[in-house]
């Protein structure tokens, strides 16, 4: 088994946190149909008022789209995390993936915890070295 530091356990895990938390939008932007927002702010789940209607931004000009490239960034954001993340610039990409998340409809907060994944992760290296000495 490969020897884990405890930051790349750390990034892993809340890379794929946000990854799936994230996707778990897009599914409520799919059943609201291919229609406009009205505006960058949406709803991604309006039926659920205890949490608001799930928050989240979007660029995209359609729900069903919007919903469905969220599922699929949600998802590669949760692989990246836990395949890629100790790789060279791999705290990087995942940063930029979290915000692409962010603008195709992945919620607010989610990509918000998928960009302090990626900021552990670029710590990843240097904490192995530390560890060295």
């Amino acid at each position: 088994m490969k020897n884990l530091s405890k930051t790349r356990i750390a990034a892993s895990a809340l890379g794929i946190f946000a990854g799936l938390g994230g996707a778990s939008h897009g599914p409520g932007e799919m059943l609201q149909g291919n229609i406009a927002p009205n505006s960058l702010v949406i709803e991604s789940w309006p039926e659920l008022t205890a949490l608001q209607g799930e928050p989240a931004m979007t660029i995209i000009p359609s729900f069903l789209v919007s919903g469905v490239l969220t599922v699929i960034v949600g998802v590669l954001v949760a692989v990246w995390a836990a395949k890629f993340v100790q790789r060279k610039n791999g705290g990087i990409m995942l940063i930029l993936l979290s915000i692409i998340l962010l603008l195709v409809g992945g919620g607010l907060f989610p990509p918000a915890f998928g960009v302090a994944a990626g900021v552990i992760g670029t710590r990843i290296k240097s904490a192995a070295n530390q560890n060295k000495t």
